[in-house]
């Protein structure tokens, strides 16, 4: 047996250092864009969809009360046919803002369960992150150092 070890390719180690760098860099630009994606759904349920939503409640509020003034006269000149059409009108309209008042309703419930539901994902995240930034970071210097030997140890040959 010999007391040297053959050391024939370091530069394997060199590359799959590099590879390995290129993955934390890539596997962190995908983390920062999942943790400001949870960020952005928050802050799109908590303002822009609940203000959307009651805009066209209002919206359907004025229309509504706009369709039933405009019964209430029919009803006052006793035009029979337009009475009809525009009940119908007035239903349609009261079934959409029922259904808008149901929309959020449902963007307050998701808000509610945002911490229980997708926060709990997003620690995962950030377990992940925490995996990328030490024990990569460890893994990487370890390596550098693994090259650094090698090389020394097959210059004193």
């Amino acid at each position: 047996m010999s007391d040297r070890a053959n050391v024939t390719n370091i530069e394997a180690l060199e590359r799959f250092r590099s590879s390995l760098v290129l993955f934390v860099e890539k596997a962190n630009a995908v983390l920062d864009e999942v943790s400001e994606e949870v960020k952005r759904t928050r802050i799109w349920l908590q303002t822009e969809q609940r203000l959307n939503i009651t805009r066209e409640i209002k919206k359907g509020n004025r229309d509504l009360e706009m369709l039933e003034q405009q019964l209430f006269t029919a009803r006052l000149s006793r035009i029979q046919n337009a009475k009809t059409g525009q009940q119908m009108q007035i239903n349609k309209k009261r079934r959409e803002i029922r259904e808008l008042e149901d929309k959020l309703r449902a963007v307050s419930a998701w808000l509610r369960n945002y911490d229980s539901t997708v926060e709990n994902e997003a620690r995962k995240v950030e377990k992940l992150r925490h995996l990328l930034d030490s024990d990569m970071a460890n893994a990487l210097s370890f390596l550098a150092e693994s090259v650094k030997s090698l090389d020394a140890y097959t210059q004193g040959e």
